[in-house]
């Protein structure tokens, strides 16, 4: 052995020597849980808006055009405009209600997730609680036990 190595007889001895007890007890479940149960990402305000405003119009509302020579010209430019650009109009609303349902489910998956890990958040820390309980009684036993 070098004069840096430590014997492993030593290292037991003083180990059996110190009888002093570790303070050590498991971290509590994060705060943030309460949080994420309470609000969950599905009841969201963007996710409410991308709900009410994902639709593209599907073809020309003359009612926007107005009235007189000036709402006749909008209103023939407007259907020339929407036949023109309607299959454009029509992939583009069906990519939007696709990304609206992908965010749906995204939502959905980050509200099950947060139930996941709060619930195991809450058997880590009642199983670290029973093993702090365990490792105090038997530090006691085995103290119990030298002091005989």
């Amino acid at each position: 052995m070098q004069d840096g190595d430590l014997d492993p007889r030593e290292l037991l001895e003083r180990l059996h020597a110190d009888r002093r007890l570790p303070a050590w007890d498991p971290p509590a479940p994060s705060p943030a849980l309460a949080g994420w149960r309470q609000r969950p990402m599905r009841d969201e305000e963007p996710l409410e808006y991308l709900h009410g405003h994902w639709a593209l119009p599907e073809q020309f509302d003359p009612a926007t055009a107005g009235g007189g020579w000036r709402g006749r010209l909008v209103g023939l430019f407007g259907r020339l405009a929407f036949r023109v650009l309607g299959p454009y109009l029509h992939s583009e609303r069906e990519l939007l209600a696709r990304v609206v349902r992908m965010n749906d489910a995204l939502a959905r998956r980050c509200d099950e997730l947060a139930d996941v890990i709060a619930e195991r958040q809450m058997t880590e820390a009642e199983s670290g609680a029973s093993l702090a309980a365990w490792l105090h009684v038997l530090a006691d036993s085995q103290a119990d036990a030298t002091e005989r």
